[in-house]
C-alpha cells in the first residue's frame, strides 16, 4: 500500500469539521513519517541544530527527487543530539540540499516543522497526544489542571 501523503493528511484534518474525525484520519493515515514530522514539531526536548527560517534554496519545480516519507528517516542530522558530528556549515548544506530534493510543500512543511510552527486548523499537540498518547510528553498544563482538580476535590 502506498504511504500518505504528509501534507494532504494534514490539509484533510483541518478540513474536518469535529476533534473525532480529525483523530481518524490521522489513525486512518498513520505512518511512520507522519508521526515523525508531529513528534519532531510537537515535542518540547526536540532542539534543531538549523538556523530558525527558511534558508536560501530553489524549490524543486519538477517531480520530487526525493519522498519526504524516506527522507524523515535522515532528519537526526539536524536535531540536538545527533549521533553525527558535523560542522554546522555542512549539516546547513545538506539541510538545503534536501530541501531543494523534495516538492515545494514538503519543502515548506520540513521549514515550518524545524521551526516548530506547523500550521493547520485544528493541528494541536492536544490533538496527536490524544491520537497517541505515546508520541509526546504529558504538558505541565495538564498536569497542573489535574493537580488543581485534585485539590478542588480534597477540600
Amino acid at each position: 500500500m502506498p504511504q500518505s501523503d504528509i501534507v494532504e493528511t494534514l490539509e484533510m484534518v483541518s478540513k474536518a469539521k469535529t476533534r473525532e474525525e480529525k483523530r481518524q484520519i490521522l489513525k486512518d493515515r498513520e505512518n511512520f513519517a507522519t508521526k515523525a514530522i508531529l513528534q519532531l514539531n510537537y515535542h518540547p526536548d526536540v532542539k534543531w541544530k538549523i538556523p530558525k527560517g527558511a534558508p536560501p534554496y530553489t524549490p524543486n519545480e519538477n517531480q520530487a527527487d526525493a519522498s519526504l516519507h524516506y527522507e524523515v528517516k535522515k532528519l537526526d542530522y539536524y536535531v540536538d543530539p545527533s549521533p553525527h558530528n558535523l560542522p554546522m556549515l555542512r549539516r546547513e548544506a545538506m539541510f538545503v540540499q534536501l530541501l531543494e530534493r523534495l516538492t515545494p510543500k514538503d519543502a515548506k512543511l520540513l521549514i515550518d516543522m524545524k521551526d516548530k510552527k506547523i500550521s493547520y486548523k485544528g493541528l494541536s499537540y492536544k490533538l496527536v497526544r490524544d491520537t497517541w498518547p505515546d508520541l509526546l510528553p504529558e504538558i505541565e498544563e495538564e498536569k497542573s489542571e489535574s493537580k488543581s482538580k485534585e485539590a478542588v476535590v480534597e477540600e
